[in-house]
């Protein structure tokens, strides 16, 4: 494991790539997302770098659209696509959630409530029959008709822990209850509603749509381990001593990918598998605690040149989970929601 010296070193890392608004871009100067953003900041929290993170959130609150959601991209710290993701909108939940873990401090969470009841009402507008969600507001504020399987199952992930805030804060949202509910049941009873023709990508090409709905909690037990030990995935996404390759069509192995893989291990319980790979990631280390983000494969290159914060909180959060015992080390492990299903029940009575 990274030993506390290391850990804080790729923390003040990540936290100088933050700007003075608040925002962590994927490197100084350069683009940033809100996903990204939020995993940047959970990376800090982990480090305790709590006052940053904090300004993290503090900058969505002061950035987010009328709608609900946040621009999928800013360059230089300014609007460079006006798309809207639903995932994205959704993640502050998650990156809240963990915080207050880690805090116990309810007075923030009570602060940020307003963004984040804004931010979950957008989310659920754009769910479908099917219980999937579609994937983004255009430029233009129409919806974009494609449930991505991954953004969905980081969806259900975030909308367990929006769930615990609003409980935990006192606010009713049954309606919330029961958009969780259906996005689980869209990824774990009937995944070929994200299999459609207007879907963006193809389903399956990315390692996160095989890992990602036991990473997000909509999958979990006998099933999610089986997914995980899928022969067909172990072979189209790892190789062994490199990591997870981002999709199944190039030779780039990423360690954002590897650490989510670590992460959906470990919340099952698959803890030599998830060591085991962790053990790879020693390679990717660089000297001032930042880390690549990938190389490609069996090239042996490092790629690309650019070093990015949610790369490097990546790691470190997946660190804390192997370590155990800290607030936040069983965070990921807590996402299946089972605390909710009485209230589920309640709402569906």
């Amino acid at each position: 494991m990274l030993s506390t010296d290391q850990v804080r070193a790729t923390g003040a890392w990540i936290a100088a790539h933050q700007s003075a608004t608040g925002e962590i871009p994927w490197w100084p100067g350069g683009k940033g997302d809100p996903w990204d953003h939020v995993h940047a900041a959970m990376g800090l929290t982990v480090a305790g770098h709590i006052d940053e993170a904090a300004k993290a959130y503090s900058f969505l609150a002061k950035t987010q659209t009328s709608d609900g959601g946040w621009y999928a991209w800013r360059t230089d710290g300014k609007v460079s696509d006006r798309t809207q993701e639903t995932n994205h909108a959704a993640y502050l939940a998650s990156g809240l959630w963990h915080f207050y873990l880690a805090t116990d401090d309810e007075e923030f969470l009570e602060e940020m409530w307003e963004t984040l009841d804004h931010a979950i009402e957008f989310v659920i507008r754009l769910q479908r029959r099917s219980g999937a969600i579609d994937w983004a507001l255009d430029p233009n504020r129409r919806p974009w008709n494609a449930p991505l399987l991954t953004g969905n199952a980081s969806t259900h992930g975030s909308l367990v822990c929006a769930l615990r805030i609003a409980d935990l804060l006192g606010y009713t949202r049954p309606d919330w209850h029961v958009a969780r509910e259906r996005v689980a049941t869209a990824l774990v009873d009937t995944p070929e509603v994200f299999s459609s023709a207007s879907v963006v990508e193809r389903v399956g090409r990315y390692a996160m749509d095989w890992y990602y709905p036991v990473l997000g909690g909509a999958l979990r037990g006998a099933a999610a381990r089986e997914r995980l030990l899928d022969l067909d995935c172990h072979d189209a996404f790892i190789a062994q001593g490199i990591g997870c390759r981002c999709v199944d069509d190039t030779p780039w192995y990423t360690v954002a990918e590897t650490c989510e893989l670590i992460l959906a291990f470990d919340s099952v319980g698959m803890s030599s598998h998830a060591q085991q790979i962790m053990s790879w990631i020693r390679q990717y280390r660089m000297d001032d605690g930042g880390y690549w983000t990938g190389k490609t494969w069996p090239e042996d290159v490092f790629w690309p040149l650019e070093h990015n914060g949610w790369t490097a909180a990546a790691v470190i959060i997946a660190e804390d989970a192997l370590a155990g015992g800290s607030a936040t080390s069983s965070f990921f492990r807590d996402l299946s929601g089972d605390d909710l299903i009485a209230d589920d029940e309640a709402v569906g009575a």
